[in-house]
């Protein structure tokens, strides 16, 4: 049988955990599956390292006219492909234009898949000025025209099933043949913070309780990913640059995992990965109690969810006070990532979501799939 060909655009390149764990580490079981996929990222590496810098004006307009003509010219071979898959957004300003017209192309499905409440506005801080061009709402029309939307967890999902019936929720996973557990011996204990630029104001809203620990443990917060370093008077920091070699062995750096959120609509739309890739390493791990955090973890058996401020600092310090507990939240955290949150539980879904999209947008084409069970198209 002739293999399904399909096209992966995504925001992010592989450096971006979202093209890396949404897209590319299922490439190897959709391949056996009989799915060729070739990846196209809008922001090229160099570009992607600038994102997040604040300034470079010229530069970024520069680069954002380049790749958006690259973009173009990668759609106008849509019909090369049987499958479109888009990670969040095919351009990550401006409105679905691009998606509209990929969802007008004859027996070609398109699968939507996100991770985050791209629906709501959110910038982040070093590119404000572009706010206004982020068009979230467009996120609704994407879904509408979608043959298949794979949401992050059911928060999203529900959000997404207000606009078609074309839904199925696959969590952020990761490969625990990579993700695996190394031991290591810390003269100071490590408490650590793994995100990215846009997610270091929920650290910093944990500096309080952390300041509070410090006063009765000694210990070491080693920070990655934050964009700039991190300092909080009174603790001590250890800010580490992250590098797509060395992710693994940086969680298993760590003797806690902290996974800070506050309580709003855009947070509980988040997919709880670091928790994820923490307790993959069996690094017990420390986090609000804020949407999927809930199901990922179980309170005092896996984990610890944390209420307030005193709360948290109790909880890392029994942690970090107790190395039997620390084993014991580590393996049961481990069980609970192989079950399900690994790309081996979840290869599966991505193949199936594939061609029951690619049944429908078939279906679609010679009009066998009703207006009322189908995605919508405007």
């Amino acid at each position: 049988m002739k293999p399904l060909r399909m096209l992966a655009l995504s925001p992010v390149p592989e450096e971006g955990a979202g093209c890396r764990f949404r897209i590319a580490q299922y490439v190897p079981a959709l391949e056996r599956a009989g799915i060729d996929v070739t990846i196209s990222p809008f922001f090229t590496r160099e570009f992607f390292q600038l994102v997040y810098r604040k300034g470079y004006a010229v530069q970024k307009t520069a680069l954002f006219v380049q790749r958006a003509l690259d973009r173009a010219r990668t759609v106008a071979h849509r019909s090369e492909y049987d499958v479109i898959f888009i990670y969040r957004e095919a351009l990550p300003i401006g409105p679905a234009v691009i998606e509209r017209l990929l969802s007008r192309t004859p027996g070609v499905a398109v699968i939507y898949d996100f991770d985050d409440a791209v629906y709501l506005p959110n910038t982040s801080d070093a590119n404000r000025a572009i706010g206004l061009l982020k068009w979230p709402q467009k996120v609704a029309r994407i879904l509408e025209r979608s043959d298949g939307v794979i949401a992050g967890n059911e928060y999203l999902a529900a959000f997404a099933r207000r606009h078609t019936d074309a839904v199925r929720v696959i969590p952020t996973c990761v490969d625990t043949t990579k993700f695996i557990p190394q031991p290591h011996a810390n003269p100071i204990p490590v408490v650590g913070w793994i995100g990215t630029p846009t997610t270091a104001p929920y650290l910093m809203s944990l500096a309080p309780a952390l300041q509070q620990l410090a006063r009765t443990r000694r210990f070491v917060l080693r920070v990655c990913g934050a964009g700039t370093p991190i300092a909080m008077p009174g603790v001590t920091v250890e800010n580490t640059p992250w590098t797509l070699d060395g992710e693994v062995a940086l969680f298993n750096t760590c003797d806690v995992g902290v996974y800070p959120l506050t309580d709003d609509e855009w947070a509980r739309g988040k997919c709880g990965f670091k928790a994820i890739q923490f307790m993959a390493c069996e690094v017990p791990v420390v986090a609000a109690p804020v949407g999927v955090n809930r199901d990922i973890i179980t309170d005092g058996v896996d984990g610890f969810l944390a209420f307030g401020e005193r709360d948290w600092s109790e909880k890392i310090a029994r942690l970090l006070d107790d190395a039997a507990l620390r084993a014991s939240f580590g393996r049961a955290g481990r069980d609970r990532i192989e079950r399900d949150y690994s790309l081996r539980a979840n290869a599966p879904k991505m193949i199936d979501a594939v061609a029951a999209a690619v049944e429908r947008a078939r279906g679609r084409t010679t009009g066998a799939v009703p207006v009322a069970a189908g995605a919508r198209r405007a």
